[in-house]
């Protein structure tokens, strides 16, 4: 399309900066070949023209000197990064005769493929697993899937959205609206509170939400599921529940009744850090409201008790008559635009397969969940040290890094070591390329014309910025060769991505050639709104292979009998954190504070960006925020260097002072180990001394993993003290 400014072209495309996957719209503009600027696109119903930091570094990162232009082959021993150039070709012959070679050897499930963070390219590489024969996507264990599971099998859907245009109250809990996304809800929480609606924020932080919120609870973290058990004490015994919806549509009340009595805000007190009064006060002010809802975050993915503490927020959000109704916590509907034929091959899923897991992500009974067949990521990896119930051979990385994105570094980097084949897949370089066999470069979303995208009620052709810039293809296009050089090709449009694309779209009667001729997609009605379906909601099938729904009485689970069957607590219940003030308080005289780092951030992704200048110049260093009385008390002023010691590691960040956090509470942001060559910014080791937090976590398999969806913790006990050389 023609630009206004003579000798641009502009390109509408999504943004790549948090993919790639469904995004925020952009504009591109390209001279002479070259990606020159971007700017926010009004059409987009996702982010209406807004953008953040980090679409503003898309062209210094498209020309990072960090790019990986071709394929590396390993000529040094593993943890060296010494590398030789191959072409695409030889790469791919490879690995194909590496994976039939094991395949024949040890099996099919002797392959394993990690999960990046949500990628649109997920789907490819979860196909190819299964046309092989292997269930081990290893999935985070961390992030979303956790606190899916625990919505699900309580309350029948995996997903409920805040209705902030109907509500009275607003809980923010554990979640972080103004840095999450282009689905974040700021604009829609802050037009609540103009309409009048309070705001009570749940976190160990003032982030900007808090700021505005009536209520700060600043919460330990770890403990959410505390405060959840004992609200719902409070809002039972003051019997601030919908009495008709939970005779009509709740099972096992009345045991959830006798069983919530133990969990009162005075036993509570202690371990949340939060006084007794104030828990009763927010139940009481969730309990009352004439409508509320909760944004639950990813706080909730992150703890051993985490299977707990979502199943006992869903209950408050049922029991408080909260659940589908106006200003509530609801199921939307939908719009009318057609579903996109999926690239997952679920229907060749088998009892063998879900038997076949080294590490089941979701217990086993419980599998397939919404993502398909899932190992957990670091179990999957550490089989390789263990050999239980078989070792992992070979490991595909695409756009993930295991050394910084998993808790238990150490532990990693030795699987690593030993482990038979390693392929590397990423636009950049990363953590975790010096341990890797193969290194497989691809291309940027601004350097690809697929695949389209779609959620909601808006679907859109990706389009080609500018030309890539090395010897490399896609995402997409590189699990198309794989399955064309392994003899799959019949599974894999024999390594046609036009014909894939088409095969998606065979829903709306048209191909990706006609999808294109709309530069800003097509935008579907969506259905209006409809409230109390409950028989509807509370009779959805679960995606295993029985397609038993999740609720089997065909009311909220309550009283989980599923769970029971097959050995859990059919009733949220409490657990520790490995490390915590109540629950190991014979290490407060070694770590007296409570460390925990947060999952997002307003100028970078995870484990990357950090090389990308003009996001490194709003952050430079690795931050660690400490309530500035903590921090005199150990002579520490802002802006020192300082080393943060857990039982498990030590990291070092510069401290900063931050007021608006609890006083026995420090907190950092995970992912630091890249440099930034222009600005001459350093890199961090990935171990002690370095600023990767995950190495400050327990991965004792006896402490650290809830047993149904194996969520990690990210809280610990540590002490800080000022480096030497400030």
């Amino acid at each position: 399309m023609a630009s206004k400014t003579a000798g641009e072209q502009m390109i509408p495309t999504f943004c790549a900066m948090c993919g790639p996957g469904i995004g925020c719209g952009v504009n591109c503009y390209v001279r002479d070949g070259r990606f020159v600027r971007i700017e926010g696109m009004k059409e987009s119903p996702l982010s209406r023209g807004k953008l953040c930091p980090k679409a503003f570094a898309s062209r210094q990162w498209v020309y990072s000197p960090q790019r990986l232009r071709y394929p590396l082959k390993r000529v040094g021993e593993k943890g060296e990064g010494k590398f030789e150039r191959i072409t695409w070709d030889e790469a791919l012959d490879i690995i194909a005769s590496k994976l039939k070679e094991q395949k024949e050897q040890y099996g099919p499930e002797s392959l394993a493929i990690l999960s990046p963070q949500h990628r649109s390219y997920k789907d490819y590489f979860t196909r190819f697993l299964t046309v092989h024969g292997s269930p081990n996507y290893g999935h985070s264990g961390i992030c979303a899937i956790q606190q899916a599971f625990g919505f699900a099998y309580t309350v029948g859907v995996y997903r409920l959205t805040p209705d902030y245009q109907n509500t009275d109250l607003i809980i923010i809990w554990g979640a972080n609206p103004a840095y999450d996304g282009p689905r974040g809800s700021m604009k829609g929480i802050l037009d609540a509170k103009d309409r009048g609606a309070r705001l009570i924020v749940i976190k160990p932080q003032m982030q900007p939400d808090a700021a505005k919120a009536d209520v700060w609870v600043p919460i330990r973290p770890g403990t959410d599921g505390a405060l959840a058990l004992a609200m719902l004490n409070v809002i039972i015994n003051e019997q601030l529940y919908d009495r008709d919806f939970v005779s009509r549509w709740c099972y096992g009340f009345d045991r959830l009744v006798a069983h919530i009595q133990q969990y009162t805000p005075e036993w509570a007190e202690p371990i949340t850090g939060l006084k007794a009064g104030q828990i009763a006060e927010i139940a009481r002010l969730y309990g009352t409201a004439k409508s509320a809802c909760i944004h639950a975050g990813n706080a909730f993915d992150q703890t051993v008790a985490s299977n707990n503490a979502v199943r006992a927020v869903a209950t408050l959000i049922a029991i408080s008559g909260n659940l589908d109704r106006p200003g509530g916590n609801v199921v939307p509907t939908g719009s009318t635009m057609p579903r996109v034929k999926p690239v997952h091959l679920r229907k060749r899923y088998t009892q063998e397969l879900i038997d076949k897991l080294v590490a089941p992500e979701i217990a086993s009974c419980f599998q397939p969940f919404i993502e398909g067949i899932s190992s957990a990521y670091y179990r999957c990896i550490n089989s390789v040290l263990t050999g239980e119930p078989y070792p992992v051979k070979t490991i595909i990385a695409p756009g993930t890094q295991p050394t910084v994105i998993t808790r238990g570094t150490r532990r990693v980097v030795e699987a690593l070591k030993n482990l038979e084949f390693f392929v590397v897949i990423d636009v950049m370089q990363n953590s975790a390329m010096p341990w890797a066999d193969i290194v497989i470069p691809v291309a940027s979303m601004y350097e690809c014309d697929h695949p389209f995208e779609a959620m909601g009620n808006w679907i859109m052709a990706r389009h080609r910025v500018i030309e890539p810039l090395g010897d490399y293809k896609s995402d997409y296009e590189f699990w198309l060769d794989l399955g064309v050089r392994m003899g799959y090709g019949d599974d894999f449009w024999h390594g046609s991505m036009e014909e894939c694309l088409n095969y998606q779209l065979e829903n709306f009667g048209m191909t990706i050639g006609e999808l294109r001729k709309y530069p800003h997609g097509i935008i579907y009605h969506s259905k209006p709104m409809v409230y109390e379906k409950y028989e509807e909601i509370f009779a959805t099938p679960s995606p295993r292979l029985s397609k038993a729904p999740y609720l089997p009485q065909g009311k909220v689970a309550v009283y989980n009998t599923a769970f029971e069957e097959n050995g859990f607590n059919p009733l949220p219940e409490w657990v520790e954190p490995p490390e915590s003030p109540t629950g190991t308080p014979e290490l407060l005289a070694r770590y007296p504070l409570i460390f925990c780092d947060t999952h997002s951030s307003d100028v970078y992704n995870q484990g990357w960006l950090r090389n990308v200048p003009y996001l490194r110049e709003i952050q430079p260093d690795p931050w660690l925020n400490i309530h500035p009385d903590t921090a005199k008390a150990r002579g520490i002023e802002n802006g020192d260097w300082v080393i943060v010691e857990s039982p498990h590691g030590w990291i070092k960040v510069k401290a900063r002072y931050f007021p608006g956090t609890r006083p026995d509470v420090v907190m950092g942001l995970h992912g630091w180990w890249q440099g930034c060559d222009e600005l001459g910014l350093p890199a961090y080791p990935i171990l002690d001394g370095g600023a990767n937090t995950n190495i400050m976590y327990s991965t004792d398999p006896d402490k650290a993993f809830d047993p149904v969806v194996t969520a990690m913790p990210k809280q610990t006990l540590v002490e800080v003290r000022k480096a030497e050389g400030n």
